[in-house]
């Protein structure tokens, strides 16, 4: 029988195949839980939510889709590493599995949901890194009693790994060490989602039927009580086809509708309202998320809702990576990554005009930009030339006269 490869980050995350049967088993963990709405939040019943899907697809797409660059420190200034073919490839594809883009993307979403991503780092025996794992959160636990350790537990076995081995990507934190879980915390307002969102379905379901109540004047007997229920069609349990039908009443009674209709309960303003309350969780933008009712998103409104975006939505996941990687990595080399957002920043065409005239000593200011300096950050080739890259086009001007 062929061996079957799991992935121990997915199936602890959001659950697996059990080999033996091939049924499908959810893992229940610590995190989320039941929620006064009567909802269960779990991570990947927050999945379920569009308005958490959306958000954690747009954060884990828009990071993950960032160039990151290799750097090396010098006395004239940072240059780009193209020469460290070992550096280069972990940078490119981690591990056998997965190539960095879908590596970034795990970690992005369980910093998302969990908090906190980790992945192993893979050393030979001159302690070079040689690969990168991810690892599922419910699967390690993090020891402080004597010192910072990392056990973790894999395929049954259980096993320590030091800070030096383990990257561990969190966002903020209350002690520094272990993340806060937005499912956690949140959990009441995603439950609320959650409830709202299975409630419309049951509505939808019975038809817009909400129930109600048979009154009689007199009490029944237990006989005529039967009877009664005979006439009707279950309509609680069944489906939309079964409103449409009839019963006979005698003796007189009185139909009461029970429950609140959408309209009532302002089911739709209710909707509008969660979905706010959890986008700024993670300081997605509505438009982003095809939530732009109220929104403005012409022109300058929707450049400037971008820029807010990458410096305080991105920011927090791209900071977390960067400087876990190069501490853990490239610590007490030259060596640094870095995502380039400039690509995200283009939309934003007269913020850019403004900076860059600036920067080149536009307007008789004298600049602190050379113009294959601003080139590079548009990603375009340099101009042949060392005055290109030596001077900035105030001091060229000023050359130019004095000559």
């Amino acid at each position: 029988m062929a061996s079957r490869w799991y992935n121990p980050m997915s199936w602890s995350f959001f659950g697996f195949n059990d080999p033996k049967t091939g049924e499908y088993v959810e893992v229940q963990t610590d995190i989320g839980g039941q929620t006064r709405s009567g909802a269960v939040i779990t991570p990947k019943k927050a999945m379920a939510i569009p308005i958490v899907w959306s958000c954690i697809k747009i954060l884990s797409e828009t990071v993950s889709g960032l160039p990151l660059k290799l750097f090396e420190d010098q006395p004239a200034g940072r240059i780009l590493v193209k020469e460290n073919k070992r550096a280069l490839r972990i940078l490119a594809k981690p591990n056998p599995y997965m190539t960095m883009l879908n590596f970034i993307k795990a970690a992005v979403v369980n910093m998302a949901l969990r908090g906190n991503g980790y992945a192993l780092i893979e050393r030979a025996d001159n302690g070079e890194f040689i690969g990168l794992v991810p690892v599922g959160a419910d699967a390690v636990e993090i020891d402080t009693e004597d010192d910072l350790l990392y056990w973790v537990t894999l395929n049954g076995k259980r096993f320590p790994v030091s800070p030096q081995n383990m990257l561990h990507f969190k966002l903020f934190s209350a002690d520094g060490i272990c993340g806060l879980s937005p499912v956690e915390f949140h959990k009441e307002a995603m439950g609320l989602a959650k409830a709202a969102q299975d409630w419309s379905a049951r509505f939808m379901r019975k038809g817009g039927f909400t129930g109600g109540y048979v009154i009689y004047e007199n009490f029944l007997t237990s006989e005529q009580r039967d009877q009664v229920l005979n006439k009707f069609p279950k309509i609680r349990d069944g489906d939309v086809e079964d409103i449409g039908k009839m019963g006979l009443l005698e003796g007189g009674p009185t139909i009461v509708p029970a429950g609140m209709t959408q309209k009532d309960s302002q089911f739709i303003e209710s909707q509008q309202f969660q979905e706010e309350a959890l986008a700024g969780i993670w300081g997605v933008p509505l438009y982003l998320a095809n939530r732009a009712g109220k929104t403005s998103i012409m022109g300058s409104n929707l450049e400037q809702q971008t820029s807010g975006f990458i410096t305080f939505g991105l920011s927090p996941y791209i900071k977390a990576i960067e400087d876990e990687i190069n501490d853990k990595l490239f610590a007490g080399t030259a060596l640094f990554v870095e995502f380039i957002v400039e690509g995200l920043l283009r939309a934003d065409s007269a913020g850019r005009a403004t900076y860059y005239k600036g920067a080149l000593g536009g307007s008789g200011g004298s600049g602190w930009m050379t113009i294959n300096e601003v080139r590079r950050k548009e990603n375009l080739p340099p101009l042949a030339g060392e005055e290109y890259d030596r001077v900035t086009r105030w001091e060229m001007q000023t050359n130019v006269q004095q000559d």
